[in-house]
């Protein structure tokens, strides 16, 4: 994948390297008006709305598209400022709340995300601003850094792409890093890079603003496996808003498109069996170990 147009050429070097990258008080100074939307899309739920059915909850779960509409505007409005002082031709498709709720059903698996761009030829990401601290107590991000070069393979929409379902959880513990951030530290992080949150374990839920960015003229993409070719892909073309209009989100992104267009079929060229990652992250425990003697 082409590495992300951030502004300063080590920002680059690290993102290509560890597949995120942190940039500490980036958007400290929007947290108060990320905060006012956030409270305000609060108070606009009633309490039967499918937002509060789940322990992974955010934008994508608001019953109501017309509210869910204006919170992603008003959202992608208020930090654009601070995308576009650190990367360079970019746009914004897409940028709401994540909240993770109270317990330990709110723990989610390392996984990778959905692939949603032609990522030989181009970049898209994903950035994380907190509006409150996070830390191992309520649920801080994990990151296995370099991932995204071991795991290159096509995501489809209809599966879960997650490392216990290839039993790698073992051999990943000790790349695994948690990162504890304060409100308006803002974290780019690439779709393919393993990521994955504990349970938030405090009395209060842990709302952050996610929101993907991506190359400016370039299409989102969405990827279906074919049932009888493993390593063959139907590839459709999607509208920036996609996921946003999904009446039922967990139900809808794993259905294929009824809006876009068919594109067609693509091999994945980068799919590896389960031995073949197994070697390459335990290269990647041993690289790190041997850094870490010099």
């Amino acid at each position: 994948m082409p590495v992300p147009t951030f502004k300063d050429s080590n920002t680059r070097e690290a993102f290509d390297r560890d597949g995120y990258v942190i940039f500490r008080g980036l958007a400290a100074p929007l947290v108060p008006a990320l905060r006012d939307v956030y409270q305000g899309m609060l108070a606009a739920l009633p309490d039967s709305d499918p937002y509060f059915n789940v322990p992974m909850t955010g934008t994508n779960c608001i019953g109501s598209l017309p509210l869910r509409s204006r919170i992603l505007a008003s959202v992608g409005e208020i930090i654009a400022p601070a995308v576009g002082s650190v990367v360079d031709d970019y746009r914004i498709i897409g940028a709401g709340f994540r909240v993770k709720q109270v317990g330990p059903d709110s723990e989610l698996p390392l996984h990778q995300d959905p692939t949603q761009v032609d990522e030989e030829r181009s970049w898209l990401m994903n950035i994380i601003i907190p509006i409150v601290d996070t830390s191992i107590d309520n649920g801080a991000l994990k990151v296995v850094p370099g991932s995204h070069k071991v795991m290159r393979q096509l995501r489809s929409l209809d599966l879960e792409d997650r490392a216990e379902t290839l039993e790698l959880d073992a051999v990943l513990e000790p790349l695994v890093e948690t990162l504890p951030m304060q409100a308006g530290d803002a974290i780019f992080y690439l779709q393919s890079v393993l990521h994955g949150s504990g349970a938030n374990l405090t009395a209060n839920p842990r709302p952050l603003m996610l929101g993907t960015v991506m190359e400016r003229n370039t299409p989102v993409t969405v990827y279906f496996r074919q049932a009888d070719r493993p390593r063959m892909f139907d590839r459709y073309e999607v509208p920036d808003n996609y996921f946003n209009q999904m009446e039922d989100f967990d139900r809808d992104h794993k259905l294929r498109p009824n809006v876009g267009r068919f594109t067609g079929e693509i091999e994945d060229l980068h799919d590896r069996s389960r031995d073949e990652l197994l070697a390459a992250f335990r290269g990647l425990v041993a690289d790190r170990r041997a850094a870490r003697e010099i």
